[in-house]
């Protein structure tokens, strides 16, 4: 858990907007290594609503699960939050007490992680995990609500309540999956964090389990940030997908439009290189290689590999700009410079 975030007393309630269940505002996290500073989380904004689901994609150390931990505040040494807000229905998680900010993981925000079978306790039968999670957070109401509560989640991810006396390793990679949803919802929290939920998954089981994540989420109610790099499962299940690299959001916009007209030079990459039915080219990458974080480039950070690149890309950082309704995108050939 990380204990060094840089706070000062403040009230932690802060004025958002009622469309906004989630509002983070210019994070900046680092990890302090032995050849510098790495700024893995560069300045980043965005807001999630109620009910949304949004997506975040983008190529490895991109930044994408350093984003996830640090807004669970679940980042270990030697990552640093720098500075920004995490807005949760008005709250700023980054200014809450370590046992206020504890209490409101799973409560308030809860956190699918990625690789189940790295998350759950092997030594521990799956009902004292669950037990665990819910006497942490329960003030009153015993152990037979404690109980419904848990056969109540089980069955909502389709696990038979005999799960509760299995041990990790005796289920299939689908059913810790399934756990591990059931984890996540079991105190119906307002936000879902689900970092690649479905990796090292068979293609059957993954559609299961993404299935299964969003009908859970409509019965909460809640919102869901789905971090990843599958942008075929992203089409299917987001409504929103904010495009990382190096460390900062180059594009958000609705899943339809993105496909349909991607605004970034990065994006439109990505959107290229996938495979389609129609097509029977050879795969198209993109060229270059991802920014080092300990000495990017100077300006946008994707002028070295961009085809559309301009001379002042390579001085100056474009910001994350809204140029259509609810389009966003941080690239000169759009922002008038």
């Amino acid at each position: 858990m990380l204990s060094n975030v840089k706070t000062k007393p403040v009230d932690v309630r802060t004025k958002t907007r009622a469309d906004r269940i989630l509002d983070v505002r210019n994070l900046r996290v680092s990890y302090q290594t032995g050849g510098g500073q790495v700024r893995a989380v560069n300045d980043v904004s965005f807001f999630l609503r109620p009910s949304e689901r949004l997506g975040l994609v983008g190529e490895s150390g991109s930044g994408k699960t350093t984003m996830a931990l640090s807004l669970m505040r679940l980042l270990q040494s030697p990552a640093v939050i720098e500075g920004g807000q995490v807005l949760l229905d008005g709250v700023d998680l980054l200014s809450l007490s370590e046992e206020e900010m504890r209490r409101a993981r799973l409560a308030d925000i809860a956190l699918i992680p990625q690789g189940a079978m790295n998350s759950l306790n092997p030594m521990l039968k799956v009902g004292e995990q669950l037990r665990d999670a819910v006497t942490a957070h329960m003030d009153s109401g015993g152990k037979t609500s404690r109980e419904a509560r848990i056969f109540d989640v089980l069955e909502s991810v389709e696990l038979s309540r005999n799960v509760v006396n299995a041990y990790p390793h005796e289920l299939s990679g689908g059913m810790k999956q399934r756990v591990c949803i059931a984890m996540g919802i079991l105190l119906k929290p307002k936000v879902i964090i689900a970092d690649e939920p479905t990796s090292a998954l068979d293609v059957v089981v993954q559609r299961q389990v993404m299935e299964t994540l969003g009908r859970v989420q409509s019965e909460l109610g809640a919102s869901i940030i789905l971090v990843g790099h599958d942008m075929g499962l992203m089409a299917q299940f987001v409504d929103r997908v904010g495009v990382m690299y190096g460390g900062k959001l180059v594009e958000v916009s609705p899943v339809r439009e993105i496909f349909k007209d991607p605004l970034h030079p990065y994006t439109q990459l990505l959107i290229g290189s996938l495979p389609t039915l129609e097509s029977k080219e050879n795969f198209k990458g993109i060229s270059g290689m991802t920014p080092s974080l300990l000495t990017p480039p100077t300006g946008c950070m994707f002028h070295p590999r961009c085809p559309q690149v301009l001379p002042h890309c390579q001085v100056e950082i474009p910001p994350l700009v809204e140029i259509k309704p609810d389009r966003w995108v941080a690239c000169h050939l759009y922002n008038g410079s």
